[in-house]
């Protein structure tokens, strides 16, 4: 049994088709049928069975690729490990980030450190602060850039810096003279709110339940335009970080003094998968990156 069997019938087993597989292993497509007719061979039974055009795995073959992942995982490590010790310099990392910080933050630092490691590669995400943690725990990225929520076991955090929430209500709105509200003062505003899942909510529900509060949701978004146009059209308020680039005509913000509202924003990795040293460098550059700009809060800030 051969490292590239292995590779082959994983390739087949992702994208249940032979002739995608091949295209993407750029090997021809009577090379890899002939390559997996002798894995089943060696192992004396059949490993996928058809369906429709493609292929799906068979009991035999599910269980063979549950026993199989570790491994190829591990040799592949093994081989980016070999080629980092060469090379410290070269090679990729993979960044999940909040929508938010792809205005100006994430582009800025990214460009930055190319600046000065130019044969780095990069593999830039944007997701809810749930979804990159999954992606982390399942070892597919090797860094998240999110609000300090929540964390399961593998999870390591790095704060990086803290920053205001705010209460945007519409110009019309009784409060709207006022430069400082508690938040116990909304408890009857209707709410416009981001999903479930996005971290900035995660901190929202939890102010509301320090301030005995029940939020009265009237939508709930992804994208922060969206929000702000409900609020705009007097349909409720919302809390957020300090938005820049977004229309605020109609809009006043607020400081809320009660309870406390803030959120931490850091870098998170997966303490159990392997770390290259050029994504322990990029670590590195960003905690300084980021106390460098720290202030700045027309860089850092934004809403997810």
């Amino acid at each position: 049994m051969e490292w590239q069997q292995l590779e082959y019938f994983h390739t087949i087993a992702k994208v249940e088709h032979f002739t995608r597989a091949a295209e993407l292993l750029s090997v021809s497509q009577s090379a890899l049928s002939r390559s997996i007719s002798k894995l089943e061979e060696e192992l004396g039974v059949k490993l996928f069975e058809r369906k429709g055009r493609g292929v799906v795995l068979n009991r035999y073959g599910r269980e063979f690729y549950a026993k199989t992942s570790r491994s190829l995982q591990e040799l592949a490590q093994a081989k980016q490990e070999m080629i980092d010790l060469l090379d410290p310099e070269h090679g990729t990392v993979s960044l999940a980030f909040l929508k938010s910080l792809g205005a100006s933050f994430v582009p800025n630092m990214v460009s930055a450190f190319l600046g000065r490691y130019p044969r780095v590669h990069f593999q830039l995400f944007q997701n809810a602060t749930a979804v990159m943690l999954d992606q982390l725990e399942a070892g597919d990225i090797d860094f998240c850039l999110s609000m300090v929520t929540e964390s399961g076991p593998a999870v390591e955090w790095q704060p990086l810096w803290t920053e205001e929430l705010y209460a945007f209500l519409p110009a019309g709105h009784e409060l709207a003279n006022r430069s400082r509200i508690s938040l116990q003062e909304l408890a009857d505003s209707q709410v416009i709110a981001l999903k479930q899942g996005y971290g900035t909510r995660t901190i929202m529900d939890r102010l509301y339940r320090q301030a005995g509060i029940t939020p009265r949701i009237l939508f709930e978004g992804e994208e922060v335009v969206t929000l702000m146009g409900f609020v705009r059209a007097k349909l409720g308020v919302t809390l957020l970080p300090d938005i820049k680039g977004v229309d605020m005509e109609g809009i006043v913000r607020l400081s809320v003094n009660e309870p406390d509202c803030r959120r931490t924003i850091g870098l998170a990795w997966n303490k159990n998968s392997y770390l290259s040293p050029v994504a322990k460098r990029f670590r590195h550059y960003l905690a300084e990156y980021a106390a460098g700009m720290e202030g700045k809060a027309e860089t850092l800030t934004g809403p997810s």
